[in-house]
This record gives C-alpha cells, sequence and structure tokens, in this order.
C-alpha cells in the first residue's frame, strides 16, 4: 500500500510540474511560431500550428519597404547596441557599487543605519511615472537626455539599492572569523574584501547582476520620455510597430522574441551561480 500512495504522489507531482511547464513555455512557443508567421495566418481561425515560415517579420524589423519600392535600414540595430550597451554598463556600476556598500552596511555600525537600509529599499517601490517629469526636466537641463551616459546613470541609479540589499545580505552569512584570519595573515581590509569575500559571495553577485540587468534591458517607461531618437532601446521600439496601418503583430512576435534571447542566455551562462547565491544564506549561520 504505501508502495501504490508514493506513486500516485509521484505521477501528481509529474503531471503538476508537467502543466506548469506547458502554461511557462506556451507563450514563449506561440510568440517563435507568430515571429514566423504571414500576416494572413496570424489571424487564421482556427489559429494554424502548421504552416509556410517566413521570415518577413524580421525582414520588416531590419528594413523598410516603401510603396516605391525602396528601402531604408531601419533604427533597430542602433537600438539593440543602445540595450546592450546601457544596460550592461548600467548593471556593471550597479553591481560593483552596490557590492562595496553592501559590505559597508554589513560590518560597520553607524546612527540611522537600520533607516538608511530601509530608504535603500524603499527605492524599488516608488513607482516610475513619480519621478520622471522632474527627472526628464534634470536631464533636459543638463543635456542628459536622449544620451546613453543618461539612461547608463539611470539605471545604476535604479539598480544599486536592489544590489546593495541583496550584496548585504550575502555579506551578513559569512563569519568575520574569516576577514580575523585574512587580517592576521597581514592583508588589508581592501585586500580582505577583493581576495577573500568577493570570491566567496560570487554567486550573489552572478544572481544579483541577473536581476538588475533584466529590470534595465525591459525598462520601459523611463526609456519611452527620455530618449527619443539616439539613445532609445528596444522596448519603446517595440511600441514604435504601431503604423498607419495598425499594429504589426508579426513585427511585434519577432522584436519580443529578439528582446527575450538575451535574458534567456544570461540565465543558462548564470544558472549555477544563481542556485550558488540561492543556497548560500541557508549555508551561512551568521557572523559569529
Amino acid at each position: 500500500m504505501v508502495g501504490k500512495h508514493q506513486t500516485s504522489k509521484t505521477i501528481i507531482f509529474t503531471l503538476l510540474i508537467t502543466a506548469i511547464l506547458l502554461f511557462t513555455i506556451f507563450p514563449l512557443l506561440w510568440l517563435l511560431l507568430s515571429s514566423f508567421k504571414t500576416r494572413v495566418d496570424l489571424f487564421a481561425i482556427p489559429p494554424k500550428f502548421f504552416f509556410d515560415p517566413t521570415l518577413g517579420a524580421y525582414e520588416r524589423l531590419f528594413v523598410t519597404t516603401f510603396k516605391s519600392g525602396e528601402t531604408s535600414q531601419t533604427n533597430f540595430v542602433l537600438c539593440m547596441v543602445n540595450s546592450f550597451i546601457e544596460a550592461g554598463l548600467g548593471t556593471i556600476l550597479a553591481v560593483v557599487l552596490g557590492t562595496m556598500a553592501g559590505y559597508a552596511n554589513s560590518r560597520f555600525e553607524y546612527k540611522g543605519k537600520k533607516d538608511f537600509m530601509f530608504f535603500v529599499l524603499s527605492t524599488r517601490m516608488l513607482p516610475p511615472v513619480a519621478i520622471i517629469v522632474p527627472l526628464y526636466m534634470l536631464y533636459a537641463r543638463i543635456g542628459l537626455a536622449d544620451t546613453r551616459l543618461g539612461m547608463i546613470l539611470l539605471y545604476t541609479m535604479m539598480g544599486l539599492g536592489l544590489s546593495t540589499w541583496i550584496m548585504k545580505g550575502f555579506f551578513d552569512g559569512i563569519p568575520t572569523a574569516v576577514e580575523e584570519a585574512a587580517f592576521v595573515n597581514g592583508y588589508t581590509r581592501f585586500q580582505v574584501f577583493i581576495k577573500v569575500l568577493v570570491p566567496m559571495v560570487k554567486g550573489g553577485i552572478a544572481a544579483t547582476a541577473g536581476f538588475c540587468f533584466i529590470f534595465a534591458w525591459n525598462e520601459f517607461t523611463f526609456a519611452s520620455i527620455i530618449t527619443t531618437r539616439y539613445a532609445i532601446t528596444l522596448p519603446p521600439r517595440i511600441a514604435a510597430a504601431l503604423g498607419p496601418e495598425g499594429l504589426d503583430w508579426g513585427m511585434v512576435a519577432a522584436a519580443g522574441y529578439i528582446l527575450i534571447v538575451p535574458v534567456l542566455i544570461l540565465f543558462i551562462l548564470i544558472r549555477k551561480y544563481i542556485l550558488m547565491g540561492m543556497t548560500f544564506g541557508v549555508l551561512g549561520r551568521g557572523k559569529k
């Protein structure tokens, strides 16, 4: 009886996981199929799962064809480059500064520390629409509107609070005895931080970088207001697919899949570090 009961639980659990997996994967599969459909196949009833694939949607992303037959390259490649540069550099700066700030707040005591850490976390609760107008006015006045530098600084600022809070938790999980042993061996505090502590929290750094990059890569509100031409990123560019003939759903599907792929690749590359980072706090038992 026990064996049959265990088998039934295993079957139910397997079916549940399979259903969740299909529920998660189906939108991605549908998006991929839609990007290879013609405009007629996109709205076919019943929906077509077997059709003659076409690259027309991807061609329209990169090349505009006028009624006269002339073609012109779109700004989609520029938007991709902007997204990689702005999200990538913003993530690097946020993680580097957040790691140092997290260590400082983990190891040093000062007046108002708890209030400051709450303030750091509360910056993630602030809706973008609440600060977009004064931020745009500031950027326009100092010449950072529609510039890569302006967006890099913005994404650094938006990711800094999250990275500081997460990294503080990882440093809290490292006993201070580790640092004390390094001090005995003649290490300075900076050497301890770089050579001893940073390698121990590399899983947390990778996980934090992943979260910061996804936020910056998918960010729409600030990018759609602050950037107009030279520093525009992929999310507002995809929204611009609405033309005089309506929304080109095939092009939106193709652009959406291109937007998803870098994030999927990133998590495939750092998945073991994310798992390491998720278990680190469980393995670490405080600083004593």
